[in-house]
């Protein structure tokens, strides 16, 4: 990082994101047609049909993921893909949105998940600035009180994301410290007020102490993988849909899988086996035979499977007002960790894991019970904001 330009790790991130988020419609329909030997008309007439089902993909999500081959998906299939610009009209219409910030603050999530007897990484400190209070956590609001918070934490390396961050902007990794300077993962060494004035600017963070992988699968990720749950809570139960792993890979630090290099598999939910390995390039999701460079994690049978997903459970009916909703977790060497909550969940990352489509009539069937209309352009059969 070149701290005579400042540049915050969120702003780093957004840059990156947005970069793969505008790929060039043209090359991606151009590919398409070369790979798939139809037309760049037949294609767009093709999606224009697509499009307008109850998924409402938009041209990127149809390209990436191969939905112009024929031979690859029947139409029934194809009709599963959802897309994620209606996202959050179905998140909304079937979530208490007073439950929101219970999620998205992850200091406020992780104490109700610690308070249901969840387990969560270690919280050790909040920088911030405000009046507000955290339980159980340091409050550092200056660059003296870092340093002293560093020197004391450091060892085994902390780890920091943005309180009400999502997709996974902004984190970094603080590997050392010493009196004047922080030693984090990709960034040349800064001095405590460097790092809080162009790192970290008007965020609000969470510090916690870094989790590691298990030994089954800390071969195959640069850093913490973690598996997404997707939970539909009923009245009588807990429905998770689909379970997808994002892994990190290079340099990286995180396990986003917008984020270059990265992968993510998809799992068998039964036997906690992983069942595909994705891989996004800019024109396509490729499917591997394997890791790309150490055979194994096709296959493999993830550890502390059925713990893992009694853990799940557990966390969902914590957040139960929170119909649809998805958790994040972690599986360390002495068990599974619930590593955040997220209120609703992108369909992106679910579909690309796997190769398959979410929109199960199952699945359908429990967003409309919500009260989403996939008939109605606004998708509402009654007010987002109706408490349940």
């Amino acid at each position: 990082m070149n701290l005579q330009t400042p540049v915050t790790a969120e702003q780093q991130d957004g840059a990156q994101f947005d970069r793969i988020r505008k790929p060039r419609h043209q090359d991606m329909l151009v590919f398409a047609a070369r790979k798939s030997g139809r037309s760049v008309m037949q294609i767009q007439r093709d999606f224009s049909r697509l499009s307008r089902q109850d998924g409402r993909i938009n041209m990127v999500e149809y390209l990436l993921h191969g939905l112009y081959e024929e031979d690859r998906y029947s139409d029934a299939q194809r009709a599963e893909f959802i897309g994620n610009d209606i996202h959050w009209p179905i998140t909304h219409t079937c979530n208490n949105p007073g439950w929101q910030q219970a999620a998205e603050d992850k200091a406020l999530a992780a104490t109700l998940l610690r308070a249901g007897d969840v387990p969560v990484p270690d919280c050790l400190a909040v920088i911030d600035r405000s009046p507000r209070i955290y339980p159980g956590m340091q409050k550092i609001t200056s660059a003296e009180d870092l340093r002293d918070f560093c020197l004391q934490n450091v060892q085994g390396g902390l780890f920091g994301k943005i309180l009400g961050g999502m997709v996974g902007f902004g984190v970094f990794r603080i590997e050392n410290a010493d009196d004047t300077h922080l030693f984090c993962s990709n960034h040349e060494p800064m001095t405590y007020a460097d790092f809080l004035q162009n790192l970290v600017a008007d965020n609000k963070y969470l510090i916690q102490r870094q989790l590691r992988n298990h030994s089954k699968i800390a071969d195959y990720a640069s850093a913490l993988a973690t598996i997404r749950m997707v939970n539909l809570v009923t009245p009588d139960r807990v429905f998770t849909p689909v379970a997808a792993m994002a892994m990190a890979q290079g340099n990286n630090i995180a396990d986003a899988f917008w984020r270059d290099e990265n992968i993510a598999c998809g799992i068998d939910l039964e036997t906690g086996k992983i069942e595909t390995v994705a891989k996004r390039n800019e024109m396509v999701i490729e499917y591997l035979a394997d890791h790309p460079e150490k055979p194994g994690l096709k296959g493999l049978e993830l550890p502390h499977w059925q713990e893992l997903r009694d853990i799940n459970e557990r966390a969902a009916k914590l957040f139960a007002p929170i119909r649809y909703q998805s958790a994040d977790i972690a599986i360390t060497e002495t068990g599974p960790v619930i590593v955040e909550i997220n209120y609703g969940c992108g369909f992106g990352l679910p579909q690309q894991a796997s190769g398959q489509g979410m929109l199960t009539p199952e699945v359908k069937a429990f967003f409309q019970e919500c009260g989403y209309d996939f008939t109605s352009k606004g998708g509402k059969k009654r007010s987002f904001f109706r408490r349940r």
